[in-house]
């Protein structure tokens, strides 16, 4: 092709570029909306403050949301969590199950000679709360949501 040809192609496949630029979603990777989600994780009326503690926001798609995203968040040590879907900032809008998972460190075994069994973490949430058959936490996430909105509070 001469440089002149391949000059018209060019003026012509770059405004297509560009229109096709905004049904890519520019680079969410298919996210789409995303609003901002923070809370308090309390257990028994207490903050929940370990080392490994997770969030997870499963899509319900009984309610509504057929995404196909998790939104997850770790838990700090004041028992503060904010959601991220990927690497972006947030959840998409619509209803979820909320998971919470939280174990404590093994105790490393005593005793000398060979190790025969692994130490097992112990979960400090009850079990209900980590499958989402089980959990009672339903959350929908919004634009404008109330003041503690998204706390989770767990019991025994």
């Amino acid at each position: 092709m001469s440089p002149r040809h391949l000059f018209r192609a060019s003026r012509l496949v770059t405004p297509v570029l560009f229109l096709a630029l905004p049904a890519v979603g520019c680079g969410d990777g298919g996210i789409g909306k995303t609003h901002p989600v923070s809370g308090k994780v309390t257990v028994n009326g207490q903050p929940l403050v370990v080392k490994s503690a997770v969030v997870l926001f499963k899509p319900n798609a009984a309610k509504g949301n057929p995404s196909s995203f998790e939104p997850t968040g770790t838990v700090d040590s004041s028992g503060n969590y904010t959601l991220y879907t990927k690497t972006k900032r947030g959840a998409p809008p619509g209803w979820y199950k909320v998971l919470v998972t939280a174990v404590a460190d093994p105790t490393p075994p005593t005793g000398k000679g060979a190790l025969t069994k692994r130490p097992v973490p112990k979960s400090l949430v009850p079990a209900k709360y980590g499958q989402e058959k089980t959990t009672p936490i339903e959350i929908e996430v919004v634009a404008s949501p109330a003041d503690g909105a998204y706390d989770l509070t767990l019991a025994d």
